[in-house]
């Protein structure tokens, strides 16, 4: 995909190449169905979510592609389909745009729901011993 949209939200020229999303209901409706997981009690794979959570709080966008199978897409994450429905359930992120050409890509930064997670995450974090951070690394 080529990148044409600034890995930062808050950069005065990612406004002009994203555009406002026609219909978000239905957007949000159709990642919250494609990418359904039941709640958990336990988050899988919290670390790497912790990791997701803080690459976009740092201005990468999440994209959603596809008008009628979506699929779930964050640079350097092959195994965002995972977390997406995590991400989609718990409505940690938000819809920023949609590309600027392409009514099916959309654009997701971190909701205030993502951010309070981001939070408890690095808190949590931040109390594991080493070999607390390595067991939760390997194992999840």
């Amino acid at each position: 995909m080529v990148r044409d949209i600034a890995f930062t939200a808050t950069l005065p020229q990612a406004a002009a190449l994203m555009r406002p999303v026609d219909a978000p209901a239905d957007i949000w409706t159709r990642a919250q169905r494609e990418f359904a997981c039941e709640r958990v009690e336990r988050l899988p794979l919290r670390a790497r979510l912790l990791d997701v959570l803080e690459q976009i709080d740092r201005g990468r966008l999440l994209v959603l592609m596809g008008a009628t199978t979506p699929r779930a897409w964050l640079d350097g994450y092959p195994d965002i389909a995972l977390l997406a429905g995590v991400l989609f359930t718990y409505e940690y992120v938000q819809i920023a745009g949609r590309h600027r050409d392409t009514p099916h890509v959309v654009y997701f930064t971190l909701s205030p729901a993502g951010r309070r997670k981001l939070l408890q995450g690095r808190q949590w974090w931040n109390g594991l011993s080493f070999w607390q951070r390595l067991m939760v690394r390997m194992f999840g």
